[in-house]
């Protein structure tokens, strides 16, 4: 075990230090290989990622195992990606903002944080709609409604289901990162996607 006065910062710049960017303790680093091996298997399996296959399927006539090895290759390349990005942040408990400071410097390191951040909200937008789209389907089969009115292209039951979907994933983010790791895995991450 470490001491932790070693992990406080004696002079902390106000512009370059918070909470979310210190480096944790040993003892508080709950992430090993199974989160990351998590993160790696909620980046390849995604409605997202099926939707994307799916497509390979119909709109460039590729076989199955042709699209199956696609996606295959891209899983390890995404894979390796994620295990070298992350393996720095668990071995010393700090961010990505932080790693990245070494290659680009302190002020530079805003560029990749600020360019993952809008990558982050258009990636909610496009998870959102996706799972909204699948409540849709459901609660259409369930309900099966005549003829629906739409309102700016979207139907009652697609409104519905993106406002259930909107307030999940809000919910989710109110609860924090710490509750959903014990979600993460088999039938609770289904559940969450």
């Amino acid at each position: 075990m470490s001491n932790t006065e070693d992990f406080r910062i004696k002079n902390i710049d106000p512009s370059l230090h918070n909470e979310d960017l210190a480096p944790l303790a040993p003892e508080k680093r709950k992430w090993g290989w199974f989160e990351i091996f998590n993160v790696w298997s909620n980046d390849i399996q995604s409605l997202f990622g099926y939707t994307l296959a799916a497509t390979l399927f119909i709109s460039y006539g590729l076989n199955g195992w042709a699209v199956l090895a696609g996606i295959v290759l891209a899983g390890f390349i995404v894979m390796g990606l994620v295990q070298l990005t992350g393996k720095p942040s668990v071995k010393y408990g700090i961010p990505f903002p932080v790693f990245a400071r070494a290659s680009m410097g302190v002020r530079g390191a805003n560029f990749p944080a600020l360019v993952r951040g809008i990558v982050a909200i258009f990636w909610y937008g496009v998870q959102t709609y996706f799972a909204s789209t699948a409540v849709a389907l459901l609660l259409n089969s369930l309900l099966q409604p005549e003829a629906p009115a739409t309102f700016l292209g979207m139907t009652a039951i697609g409104w519905l289901s993106y406002l259930i979907v909107c307030v999940f994933q809000v919910a989710l983010f109110i609860r924090g990162i710490d509750w959903t790791p014990s979600s993460s895995t088999g039938p609770g991450r289904w559940s969450m996607r």
